[in-house]
């Protein structure tokens, strides 16, 4: 039966998630002539990414890499000039980063043109692009293998997307592209990977490591942190799962399991936050509803992105910190542009005790005394009663947000 409904579903899904012969033409043109003439500068670009590996899915917006490989560091920052001299049809820009990239941006698709420098070996890269096209290589080699592969990958990425749990990016902290290609390549196929994520801490797919407690020893601690720990198969010293938090993962696990006992097509589309919903719960259940609108002067994107969620996390952290239930957050960021939307609905406590030093502490507790108004004593220690809001806490929180690079603005209803 559950196979049955499966190969159905994959069948269904496949077509709606496939990129349109049409589109897919329109993005090798552009890709193409664009190789063309950076050849005729000399240089060499490869493609990367999705693209290069067949595994590309329908977005509104797609995103293509080309990579440009120098033979120094000094060479990459030439890119630029370089590129303002092409005749593109899309507009160039500039993303700066720990080795800028550039963007030429069209109506339905981005080109991403990345400077790497050549290295023999994953582990003589300086940057993290520097390895991207050992990636793509590792993964069309497993894919021609078992060209089943591309379609599985597909399913994992727009399933993992529908989850709100795809990319690396630090205010989503979920699976990147790469590592759910690595997953799927690993487990042989979307569904044995949805059954099996999760059962084991420590995944090596090439089996680099004789024992995982040698991966423990080996890798940096900071590698280490992440609730799974992916070894990447071309680089034994890298943590393709490095960015997933165990927030995310709870998420994705309790969000596969639903999916898992009930194969349903709802779980491959992404589910739009309903304003109105989150409104209409926090009025039945008589709690407040809260919407914060958030803008920054950072680069959009990643930048943009992690610091507007570090600030409404932060907000979140301060309510709690009062005792202010929060039962629904959500965060809504597209990934581009400088603006954002946070919607909370919270229990609102307007008094609460608030905790002060041990008896014992003389001369804490005489200031304890002096500084608030109803105090009393319990179980040893010194204690005290507050009047608090939603309000007052925000307005707090706001004073950090200049130490953040955000504006944040907060409508209560």
């Amino acid at each position: 039966m559950f196979n049955s409904q499966y190969k159905k579903l994959l069948k269904t899904q496949l077509k709606e998630i496939s990129v349109p012969e049409s589109e897919l033409k329109e993005i090798k043109e552009a890709t193409n002539n664009l190789i063309k003439q950076l050849e005729k500068k000399k240089l060499k670009a490869n493609i990367g990414g999705s693209l290069a590996k067949n595994t590309l899915i329908k977005k509104k917006n797609q995103d293509v890499d080309l990579f440009i490989q120098f033979d120094y560091e000094k060479e990459t920052k030439t890119l630029g000039k370089i590129l303002k001299k092409l005749k593109t049809k899309g507009k160039l820009s500039t993303i700066h980063g720990s080795r800028d990239y550039f963007r030429i941006s069209h109506p339905k698709f981005a080109l991403e043109i990345i400077p790497t420098v050549k290295c023999k070996k994953p582990e003589d890269a300086k940057n993290i692009t520097d390895i991207s096209m050992f990636h793509v290589t590792y993964i069309k080699k497993k894919i021609k293998r078992n060209p089943k592969l591309a379609n599985e990958i597909k399913l994992a990425k727009v399933f993992c997307e529908a989850a709100d749990c795809y990319g690396a990016e630090s205010y989503i902290q979920g699976f990147s592209g790469y590592a759910l290609e690595v997953l799927t390549c690993h487990y042989g196929s979307f569904i044995k990977f949805l059954k099996k994520i999760g059962a084991e801490k420590i995944i090596d797919p090439e089996k680099q490591f004789k024992t995982k407690k040698e991966v423990m020893r080996e890798l940096n601690a900071s590698k280490l942190i992440s609730p799974i720990i992916l070894v990447d198969p071309t680089y034994k010293y890298r943590n393709v799962t490095a960015a997933l938090s165990q927030e995310t993962l709870d998420k994705f696990l309790k969000y596969k399991t639903n999916f898992l006992k009930e194969i349903k097509s709802e779980y491959f589309k992404k589910k739009i936050i309903n304003q109105e919903e989150i409104k209409q719960y926090a009025k039945k259940a008589g709690l407040e509803y809260l919407e914060l609108k958030f803008t920054t002067k950072k680069q959009e994107g990643d930048i943009a992105g992690t610091k507007m969620k570090k600030f409404f996390n932060f907000f979140i952290q301060q309510l709690e910190k009062k005792n202010q239930e929060v039962l629904i957050k959500e965060f809504e960021y597209s990934g581009k542009g400088k603006k954002a939307t946070g919607y909370l609905a919270v229990k609102e406590v307007k008094r609460i005790e608030i905790k002060g030093p041990t008896l014992a502490m003389k001369d804490q507790v005489i200031n304890f005394r002096k500084a608030r108004k109803e105090v009393f004593e319990r179980k040893g220690s010194i204690w005290a009663m507050e009047d608090t809001s939603i309000k007052e806490i925000f307005n707090k929180t706001k004073k950090q947000q200049g130490e953040m690079g955000v504006k944040a603005e907060m409508k209560l209803n």
